[in-house]
């Protein structure tokens, strides 16, 4: 007989990070009750807390195949799925929730947050409603409306909620980080002396505090109150990289690891048995650098549609190169080059099938993750006839972008300028590597160029995608497409210069960045 409140304490456990002793009542219930939904769907949360998906996915099918009328494990299959990043089986998944009857408010907000990262905004939308409609006060529902108007443009509904949540929540960090972003701060209109105040109290959560900091600076910033920006963006900063586990030199070595395998495989022999498929257009570069720009102006094109930033090609390259070569995770640096020693065509195949969950719908499609340039060599393998655009911006200009933005879970690089500038070094040398080794292959855009030029620079760009001029392109600040990137509200505007050599206002506070970018060559 199982100990139900020997599984709940192990939930307990699971919630507070301690999966030792989490894990060992897993897989003592595993033992004695292998046909029992709760202690699958207890192994579901372990697994997904330890990192392992795959397994925690398999869990949660197995609860849902000995309850398989069950509300409660159809949601907490979606909700891991989605996790997972397996987008297409995760919407799916709420379908099947929403058809079994799921209505309460809470439910019916997990799905809607499950479907916008499915990037399926307007159902999302309907869902949050539908469960503020059955709970009015329900804050999560009002948090996930708040995440998805910030996403689709309506910035001043995004606004007026977020006060409203932190009048009732006043302690609500993350509501109040959000408000921050929401637009340019005025002299008439901000919130600088209530982040003053709060940063002035003791704030126990230093991610609180981290969050305090890039606000203050954004806000600082949008006043012209330079100095007094720096200092808050650097006491945040500081303060994330302290609490950041982190090696750069570890990132850099996989750089190192992708030049030689391609530099000793023979690729003659590999070119020409990639997928044939021209859809994909693969939009590449460092954060920060311009790519949602570039992304917005192609994607106002009839033919072209931005699906966001994609994780399939990583995803479908791991997979493949662990089914032929086995298990890979402690063999990272031989990554690259077993990789190489797969079947690339089924990579491509691979990453087509995967997203299809949003493409399909229009001849092209974009992928903007900006780290596929890891990836250039083998998307240019797997799939010779995509297209791949690589934004450049100004070294110094680049990297401010990525320090002065508190990325939620990525980009742990960009919190200390000494990391932020060996990695910007790294990710150049390895550009210039892939332009050598497929010469003429990778169309180049400048940020610069493209914002004094933007009529010429626009036409070139979507002259070497192989796409018919539309005036649209040159209006992209029209589009009417969701973003989830840092940039959703500049990308609404229409082109400025004005982030252009901003880095300048902070010469002497940025010397360490520019004396890593000198010493590595890049400038």
């Amino acid at each position: 007989m199982i100990d139900r409140a020997r599984l709940r304490h192990a939930s307990d456990l699971i919630r507070r990070g301690q999966l030792a002793p989490a894990g060992r009542i897993v897989a003592e219930a595993l033992a004695v009750a292998p046909g029992d939904a709760d202690v699958w769907a207890l192994a579901g949360e372990f697994e997904l807390m330890r990192g392992d998906l795959p397994r925690a996915v398999d869990a949660s099918r197995r609860a849902l195949a000995i309850e398989p009328h069950s509300l409660l494990r159809r949601v907490q299959l979606a909700r891991i799925l989605a996790f997972a990043n397996r987008l297409g089986e995760a919407k799916r998944a709420c379908d099947d929730a929403l058809a079994a009857g799921a209505g309460a408010p809470d439910h019916l907000t997990l799905l809607g947050s499950i479907l916008v990262r499915c990037e399926d905004y307007d159902r999302a939308l309907a869902l949050y409603r539908q469960a503020l409609a059955r709970d009015p006060g329900f804050l999560e529902a009002k948090r996930g409306l708040v995440t998805v108007y910030r996403f689709i443009g309506r910035f001043a509904e995004a606004e007026t909620l977020c006060d409203e949540l932190l009048r009732i929540t006043p302690d609500d960090i993350e509501m109040v980080h959000l408000r921050s972003s929401l637009r340019t701060q005025t002299v008439q209109s901000n919130h600088v002396d209530d982040l003053t105040e709060r940063l002035a109290q003791d704030v126990a959560d230093w991610r609180a505090r981290v969050q305090l900091c890039y606000s203050l600076a954004k806000e600082l910033e949008d006043l012209g109150r330079y100095p007094e920006s720096f200092a808050a963006l650097e006491e945040g900063a500081s303060l994330r990289h302290r609490n950041t586990v982190y090696d750069v030199a570890r990132d850099i070595e996989i750089f190192g690891a992708i030049k030689q395998a391609f530099s000793a495989t023979p690729l003659a022999q590999l070119r020409g048995k990639g997928h044939p498929s021209e859809e994909p257009i693969f939009i590449v570069g460092m954060p920060r650098s311009g790519t949602t720009l570039v992304e917005r102006i192609v994607s106002s094109h009839s033919a072209v549609f931005a699906a966001g930033e994609l994780q399939d090609i990583a995803t479908e390259l791991v997979a493949l190169a662990t089914r032929t070569h086995g298990d890979l995770a402690q063999r990272r640096l031989e990554l690259p080059a077993l990789a190489l020693a797969t079947e690339l065509a089924e990579l491509g195949e691979n990453y087509l099938r995967a997203t299809r969950r949003i493409t399909g719908h229009t001849p092209r499609f974009i992928d903007k993750l900006p780290l596929n340039f890891l990836y250039v060599g083998y998307i240019r393998l797997a799939l010779p006839k995509a297209r791949i655009v690589h934004v450049r911006r100004d070294p110094m200009d680049s990297c401010y972008a990525m320090y002065k933005y508190l990325f939620k879970h990525a980009y742990p690089f960009s919190y200390d300028q000494e990391s932020l500038g060996r990695y910007f070094a790294a990710y150049r040398d390895l550009m210039d590597f892939w332009h050598r080794t497929f010469p003429g292959e990778i169309v180049e855009i400048e940020y610069e160029k493209l914002i004094a030029n933007q009529e010429s620079e626009t036409r070139r760009l979507i002259g070497e995608l192989g796409l018919e001029w539309e005036d649209g392109c040159l209006e992209f600040h029209r589009n009417a497409a969701a973003s989830t990137t840092g940039s959703a509200t500049q990308v609404r505007e229409p082109i400025y210069a004005s982030s252009v050599a901003k880095w300048r206002r902070y010469e002497r506070e940025l010397e360490p960045l520019r004396r890593v970018l000198a010493e590595t060559g890049v400038i």
